[in-house]
Parts: C-alpha cells; structure tokens; sequence
C-alpha cells in the first residue's frame, strides 16, 4: 500500500511540477475506480473492458465475464494518495457517489455476469449496507430523495411482455418504474432527487447513436437531450457529462442540466469511457488506452480551457466515480 501511495503522489507532484492544471485547485472529494496492479498478472485490455461492463438482463448467464482480480480504490487528485476501498471484495464496481460524498454506491458483480447487488460504502465509518433485496440489471444511482435509488430492472409490459427500464425506489411509493423509463439503461439521479437522466438504446438493426432522457417525478414521459451515452449529473446538478461518439471514437462531452449548450471536452482519437464530473462542474474525470501500451488509465480534464493531465501510468484502472 505504502508503495502504490508513494508511486502515485510522485506522479501527481511530477505532473504539478510541469505545469499545467494546479492540483491544489482540484477538489479533494475522492475518485473511485477499478485498478489491477501489474503484480496482479494483467488482463488484457479488451478483458479488463468487458468486466467493468454491467449487462442487461437478457443477456443474462449467456456469456462469463471474465474475473476481475481487481482492487476497488480511492484516489485523492491534490495529494495523489491511492488507497484501497476495505473489505470490497473482487468483482466490486464503483456506481455513483452519494450528494454529501460520503456514501459509495458499490455493485458486486458475480463471474457469470448478469444482475449485481448494492451495497453503499460509508468512507467515515467504513460500514456496508444492503440497499436493496432487488438486483439491478445495469448501472445505478443514489439520490437523497424523493428518489433514493435507480436501477435498471424487468418492467412488465402490457400483454404480459417484460422489458428492461428503469426503476427507482422513492421515500412514499417504494420500488416503481421511473416514468418514461421503458427501455432506459444508465440511469443517474440530479442532486433535486425529483429528476433521473437515462439512456435508450436504439432498436439492434439501428447504427445511430442512443438517445439520452431526462424523467421528472410528476411529469409524465422522459424529455429527449439529445444523443449519446452514459450520462453522469455534476453533484452540484448544473450539468451533465456524457459520451458522443465521432469518427469511430467514443469523445467526452458536456451540457447543462437541461440539454444545451453541449459541447467537447475530450476529443482524443482514442476511446475515452465512463466520464465522471467533479463537485462543481469543473474538472472531468475519465478512463482512456491509448498508444502502444495497451492500458486503460485514468485522465482528468479542466472544462474551462481542456486542458488534461493523465493521473495513473500503470496497470489497468477503469470506471472512474468522482
């Protein structure tokens, strides 16, 4: 651990010492991600990537993911320490932050894939607790009500069909469908707990984009924001970070709350993935493989002029949560 911490925090201060973004402008609140250290025996790249991924339920059992010998960690960007999130266990995927950024949502994904179970991590008193008796199918939020949670679930449809959408746990109702939310995946919850946005995928014959939703409790059908993936809100709830695909990569790309004024963040002609804002809004945190390395590791990027420094140099480290 003490080696991993000194390893980090030198390439932290290196970076600060070439300029560039000042750390000590960065907010401490931790980033969680998945590393596996060279030690470990590397996965592949591809492998690495595909046990970070939460699949739908009718997928379910077809396919193994391979097992993630991995190591749920913290990273604090302005001092660089990397530490280890106790008692996690392998397979243990970073979800969501809670608004106060005390709570981890954690998902424990078995080797089979399929649906996971949720625990929330509290970083002060290191206790675990059991969120709800039902898995989700796909990623998951917290919220600090009305809605207390969204995941992904079975919806069953009239005429007795079923189909994936999102489902929320609220303070009144319990456990229901989020309104417009037949079909949606990637679900996140805005710092109002009134407000989730989601994603739905285009049917499989489709080679456009998904469609990113955004649901209010009290209004009826999800409103379109355009298209994109994996939308993830700023805990200050101003704007939304989300993944657009251009000339063959997946970019990083930013909007406000309500669907305008997007524009790029991070335009490499590498894949980035599993983009995460900071507290306020300013700083963007993403994983991304490139050159001849053949690893994923984790970049940040300041909104205001794009400039991006890269935060850990080895092993594979993916699915950042900031």
């Amino acid at each position: 651990m003490r080696v991993a911490w000194l390893t980090a925090l030198a390439i932290v201060a290196c970076l600060a010492c070439g300029g560039g973004i000042p750390l000590e402008a960065v907010p401490p609140d931790p980033i969680a991600f998945v590393r596996q250290e060279p030690a470990k025996g590397l996965l592949s790249l591809d492998a690495f990537r595909e046990g970070l991924q939460i699949r739908a339920f009718e997928e379910a059992g077809q396919a193994r993911k391979p097992r993630l010998h991995t190591t749920l960690s913290l990273l604090t960007v302005p001092t660089g320490e990397v530490r280890s999130v106790p008692d996690a266990g392998e397979g243990s995927l970073p979800l969501d932050w809670s608004m106060d950024g005390l709570r981890l949502l954690i998902g424990r994904v078995d080797s089979a894939g399929g649906p996971i179970q949720l625990f929330s991590w509290n970083r002060l008193t290191g206790a675990y607790d059991r969120l709800s008796s039902e898995r989700s199918f796909g990623t998951a939020a917290l919220g600090d009500g009305p809605i207390r949670l969204a995941g992904v679930g079975r919806l069953l449809l009239p005429g007795g069909t079923a189909s994936e959408g999102v489902i929320i746990e609220t303070d009144t109702e319990g456990t229901q469908p989020l309104p417009g939310g037949v079909g949606g995946i990637d679900p996140d919850i805005a710092p109002d707990g009134r407000t989730v946005v989601f994603v739905r995928a285009p049917d499989a014959y489709s080679r456009r984009e998904p469609v990113m939703l955004r649901s209010r409790l009290g209004e009826g059908e999800a409103r379109p924001l355009g298209r994109g993936s994996y939308p993830r809100f700023s805990r200050d709830g101003q704007w939304i970070v989300f993944l657009r695909h251009h000339a063959g990569n997946a970019d990083v790309w930013l909007m406000r709350a309500d669907g305008t004024r997007k524009r790029p963040i991070a335009t490499s002609s590498y894949d980035e993935d599993f983009p995460a804002v900071s507290l306020h809004g300013d700083y963007v945190v993403y994983a991304s493989a490139r050159g001849m390395v053949n690893e994923s590791q984790l970049y940040m990027t300041r909104v205001a002029d794009g400039e991006e420094i890269q935060l850990t140099r080895t092993g594979q480290n993916g699915r950042p949560v900031w």
